[in-house]
This record gives C-alpha cells, structure tokens and sequence, in this order.
C-alpha cells in the first residue's frame, strides 16, 4: 500500500503557517489524488490524476503548472483502492457507509466519490496580497450551492488521534467533471455514486525548513476549536 505524503501539519496552517515552501508537484504522479491550499490560503488546492487545481472565490478554476509551490498538502497515490456502489449519500451518511465496509478507526483512508450530485456546498477564499490571520481567512470566504453536478469528492479520512497534524474525520473537496467548479466541501447529497477507497498505513510528514517554522508558536489550547471552526 502507498503512503500518504504530507507538507506541513494542520496545526502549523491554523497557527498561521501559510508560506508556499514545497512544491506539490515532487510527489504527484498520474493516479494522485490529494488536497491542500495555495499561498497565503488564496485558494483551495485539489489534487486528480496529478494534476493540481485552485479554487479562489470570484475566480475560474485553475490548473496550475508544474512546479506550484503550497503551504501544506496531503497527496497519495490512488490505485488500490476497492468500489462501492452507493444509491445515495450525504456528509451524515458517508461515515457509517465507509464503516459498513471497512474497520474505520486507526487509519487514514483515502477516498474518491464519483458520480452525480444532486447538491454540493462549497467554499473558497478571498484572495488577499496581505498577510491575514487564519481567523481573518474563514470570515472572508465565498459559499455557494450547486446542483446537479458531475464530479468528484476528493479526500481523507483522519483518526481523531491524529487531529492536530491533520483535520480529525472527514476533510474533502469536490471538483465537478469539467473542472469549471471546486472547493472545500461543507455539505452534499449525491445520487448513484461510487464510492472509492484506500486504508493508508503510512504517511510521510516534511516540515518547513525555514526559521519562521522553527519557531512557530502553537496554542494547542485553542488549536482543537479553530480546527473544528475553519475545516468543518
């Protein structure tokens, strides 16, 4: 099974990390799937079949070229994954569907739904040239519903034990079929779809270099409250 390559930690992003010093590209390959942010948290990245998109609110959707340089991301590759035929599920579905099929308790798994969506809810950030605070970052974002959409939700499955290097439970984000829509995922009801999915038994963590990093200030304190604020 592959592991999961991870830049950065979710509790380095929400303490205010969002300087872009890896290049997500080094570990994708033609059947990565992933997730992540761009600089500055401008966009929200979403990774298929290595390929990279960003997300900023009022903007189209890009695919960026290689190399794309970001904060922090999570990417795997997705080949050995098994299939599940869903007639229908929601974000308060997907968890006891994924348990009907799998042990889901100490390991990260990997996930793709592909199909229709009768409903999608996502959000995007508003693009900044200033340095904002992540606080600053989840007030100023755009939400939108969409309906009827092709496409994919693209993520991860964290232990809780876990929740502070990544986002604890489900962390997903959706792009349709032709690229024209995407973001992170709030909430969605989909039709047929087929579920798709990996248990990761690795993950390989890189940390920033810089001195900035090194001496970070973390509120461990308040940490589990702006994870649960900014990422659900």
């Amino acid at each position: 099974m592959s592991k999961i390559y991870q830049f950065s930690s979710i509790g380095a992003l929400m303490s205010g990390y969002f300087q872009p010093d890896k290049d997500v590209y080094a570990v994708c390959n033609c059947s990565s799937i992933g997730l992540g942010c761009s600089e500055q948290l401008n966009a929200e990245v979403t990774i298929l079949d290595g390929l990279v998109y960003t997300a900023t609110a009022g903007q189209p959707i890009t695919q960026q070229a290689s190399p794309f340089y970001t904060p922090f991301y999570q990417v795997t590759d997705f080949t050995q994954f098994k299939e599940h035929a869903l007639l229908s599920v929601t974000q308060d579905t997907l968890e006891q569907a994924l348990k009907s099929l799998i042990v889901l308790n100490n390991h990260f798994v990997a996930i793709r739904i592909l199909g229709t969506f009768k409903n999608v809810t996502l959000r995007r950030p508003q693009a900044s040239e200033t340095q904002r605070s992540i606080q600053e970052v989840s007030e100023n974002q755009q939400v939108d519903t969409y309906h009827n959409l092709n496409g994919s939700l693209i993520g991860f499955w964290t232990p809780e034990i876990f929740g502070r290097i990544s986002v604890p439970g489900f962390h997903l984000h959706f792009l349709s079929h032709d690229q024209s829509m995407s973001g992170h995922v709030l909430s969605y009801e989909t039709s047929s779809v087929t579920l798709q999915f990996e248990e990761k038994y690795n993950i390989e963590i890189t940390h920033p270099k810089s001195h900035e990093f090194s001496h970070l200030d973390i509120d461990l304190k308040s940490l589990d409250q702006m994870i649960e604020q900014v990422e659900k």
